[in-house]
């Protein structure tokens, strides 16, 4: 599920990738010892970034990480499955949504952990819901080989996240904030919409708004207004949410997401899901 269109494209990699070799979102991990934690690593193997971690966990809070043993960023994007269903047909399904195309309602983004730099280690908390998970970093060209599989079991999980400091929610098409203090801050990164959506925060150059950063999404024209420590989430469903920290300066911040819809179609900032928001 990545960004695309030409330009666009390259701007939104250009930040993502800064930020992988910058500092990575991370979650804070909740205080329960009984958390279970899934670690994953991330190796490089060809043009693919190959994932590797557990093959069962229970349903409920759980902690994830991503060991980044890669010589580029990565990222680890987990997809819930609905019936069986092949890594060859997730690695089909996921390249229909990287291109803004239709993708199956079997396909399910199910969270997991931002870009995270080489060397690097990363961790974000969630809920987990039964079912078949498989896991790909959205870097490089995932492979049928490429991906883990971990089997969730156990009842529908009707556990909380951790208390944040702030909370973010994401609607169709936009993005609700509370006031958002300078610093490393907690944040519940909720998904209230229907369509699937993540979270990319950027700086804003200069006295740009956000118009002016949906213009350039769709016109390509002129200087990008946005500077390049960008911070980005993995992508969730509606109803779905994430317990992780934003390292914000001082400042003018656009939100925004490069999620298409599932029918598909564009990206969703350029629906006008670009939001501005300050930090003090």
């Amino acid at each position: 599920m990545k960004r695309r269109f030409s330009r666009v494209h390259r701007v939104a990699l250009t930040c993502i990738a800064a930020t992988i070799g910058a500092t990575a979102l991370v979650a804070c991990g909740s205080s329960d010892e009984e958390t279970q934690t899934l670690t994953y690593t991330v190796t490089d193997e060809g043009k693919a970034s190959k994932v590797a971690g557990p093959k069962s966990a229970e349903a409920g809070v759980a902690e994830i990480t991503l060991k980044n043993e890669a010589k580029r960023g990565n990222d680890l994007q987990l997809i819930r499955v609905e019936g069986d269903h092949s890594a060859q047909e997730v690695v089909e399904a996921f390249g229909k949504a990287s291109e803004g195309q239709p993708f199956p309602d079997w396909f399910l983004a199910g969270g997991g952990v931002g870009g995270t730099g080489p060397g690097k280690t990363a961790t974000v908390t969630q809920v987990l819901q039964p079912g078949t998970y498989y896991a790909l970093s959205t870097e490089g060209r995932p492979s049928p080989e490429s991906l883990a599989v971990v089997e969730v079991s156990g009842e529908e999980s009707g556990d909380e996240l951790p208390e944040a400091d702030a909370t973010v929610t994401a609607v169709e098409y936009g993005f609700d904030a509370e006031a958002l203090p300078s610093g490393k801050i907690e944040v519940d990164f909720e998904n209230d919409g229907a369509q699937p959506h993540h979270l990319l925060a950027s700086r804003l150059i200069g006295d740009s708004t956000a118009a002016d950063v949906e213009r350039f999404f769709k016109t390509e024209k002129g200087k990008p207004p946005l500077r390049e420590e960008n911070q980005a989430t993995a992508v969730i469903e509606g109803g779905e949410g994430q317990t992780v920290t934003l390292d914000l300066k001082p400042g003018r911040y656009a939100f925004y997401c490069f999620i298409s819809d599932r029918q598909g179609g564009p990206p969703h900032a350029f629906k006008g899901m670009v939001d501005e928001f300050e930090v003090k």
